[in-house]
């Protein structure tokens, strides 16, 4: 008797799962729920999954968004939606990511985060001889949240010494020195403004190069 109700009480729960949809052809149960704001960076991947009663088909309602797989077979499934462009708005947006079956169709809302940290210019040319060089950016966001990674480079460094963030939040970084470059060639050196995500990892908000140009022959 016992193992009987054991073997019923595991049917009611796949019941549970399966929503409304395992007595029809079609039809669709989403299990997960919305994921929290994405990050506004490209390349951000939530998995979600749902029970689908037929053949299925998923959609996205904004080319920011993308979906895969987007068609399947009925049952247990799992797409993985993925921001394919950084959200450079300055501003929260949205999309609908739509999956149908059988005529039936369900939806869920999925947001991208419009914080933001954005340099004023995408390139800072610097001529052969060098000299003190500032770098401006513009953010929405608090400076506990906001940081700047680069290119550790002998030919250019901080004026002064800096804390962590290297910033004056009043949008421009501490101010850099760059040293003469002797060569006849140019050199360049990388900056970008970055953000943790809730698991710690650290992502790309902006990035903007340093081009020294190099000596010109004698």
């Amino acid at each position: 008797m016992k193992r009987k109700l054991s073997v019923i009480a595991c049917w009611l729960e796949l019941a549970v799962l399966a929503g409304c949809v395992a007595d029809e052809v079609g039809g669709v149960y989403i299990v997960s729920e919305a994921p929290e704001s994405m990050y506004p960076v490209a390349n951000h991947v939530v998995e979600l999954f749902f029970q689908a009663g037929g053949d299925w088909t998923a959609t996205t309602s904004s080319d920011w968004l993308e979906v895969s797989p987007n068609h399947g077979e009925g049952g247990r499934n799992a797409v993985t939606v993925k921001t394919i462009m950084a959200n450079k708005t300055k501003a929260e947006r949205s999309a609908l990511l739509t999956i149908s079956s059988g005529g039936k169709q369900e939806s869920l809302t999925i947001r991208q985060s419009g914080d933001y940290a954005i340099f004023d210019k995408k390139e800072y040319v610097v001529n052969a001889e060098g000299g003190p060089l500032s770098i401006s950016f513009t953010s929405n966001m608090n400076k506990e949240n906001l940081y700047v990674s680069y290119q550790k480079l002998e030919w250019i460094s901080w004026t002064q010494p800096v804390s962590e963030t290297r910033a004056d939040w009043q949008g421009h970084l501490k101010e850099l020195t760059v040293s003469p470059n002797p060569t006849g060639e140019e050199r360049r050196a990388i900056f970008i403004l970055s953000t943790y995500s809730r698991r710690k990892e650290l992502l790309g908000l902006d990035t903007t190069w340093v081009r020294q140009l190099g000596a010109s022959a004698p």
